[in-house]
């Protein structure tokens, strides 16, 4: 993001102001909100979603406003990302649900990406629940089921919006080994959270950048001693 301003502000949405960032591959940030607010259009604009009022917002060196529809679509093909609120299709079981964007953007057949979720789920310690719909898991699976949705196909870049919100503790250790993971491959991160004790000490967390989002702005965190 280069200067990037958002306007319209609500009670719910943060605006974005002069945003100045550069996310690489592999890295981490962590991102800490002022206040309980949704925050989605940090991750909007990152995505391609929202075009700024000024500034530009580049993807692998690819301003998203002068790309094709058809290439922006592609692009977001290496981004996946995990939703506070969560996104589900109602009327789709988990399995579909976490192939939908695979089964757009490859050619993975169904038997391959079956296999695929299925291992990620075992890894995760999420029982047999594919062929479920959304509305039958508890909270806490359905988080993380989007865990699995988010890792699938190894994306590029990973938005992450309270990844562990009503986890229980005992099932988070292995979304750090997994980050840990995905970043080695160069997959770059962006967790965003309110909740600093989630992920404060954690594993992998140690060169984290830590950023405040303060009146649309991002502001060191002084507490990380950077």
């Amino acid at each position: 993001m280069d200067a990037v301003t958002v306007a319209g502000a609500t009670a719910h949405i943060t605006a974005l102001t002069e945003l100045s960032y550069e996310l690489n591959a592999g890295e981490l940030w962590v991102v800490v909100p002022e206040r309980h607010v949704d925050t989605v259009s940090l991750y909007d604009v990152a995505s391609g979603l929202i075009a700024p009022d000024r500034g530009t917002v580049s993807f692998d060196g690819e301003d998203w406003q002068r790309m094709g529809l058809f290439d922006q679509s592609a692009v977001r093909g290496r981004i996946s990302r995990i939703f506070e609120i969560e996104g589900w299709v109602s009327n789709l079981n988990i399995f579909e649900n976490i192939a939908l964007s695979q089964r757009h953007h490859t050619t993975r057949s169904d038997d391959e990406l079956r296999e695929a979720i299925g291992r990620l789920c075992e890894r995760i310690g999420l029982r047999d629940c594919l062929d479920e719909r959304p509305h039958a898991l508890a909270r806490g699976e359905r988080r993380r089921a989007q865990w699995v949705r988010a890792l699938l196909g190894q994306p590029d870049l990973l938005l992450l919006n309270a990844p562990l919100l009503e986890v229980r503790v005992d099932d988070q250790a292995v979304l750090f080994e997994l980050l840990a993971e995905a970043r080695e491959r160069g997959t770059a991160v962006m967790w965003k959270s309110r909740d600093q004790a989630s992920w404060k000490g954690q594993p992998g967390f140690e060169d984290a950048e830590i950023r405040l989002l303060v009146n649309g702005r991002l502001e060191r965190d002084a507490r990380d001693g950077a």
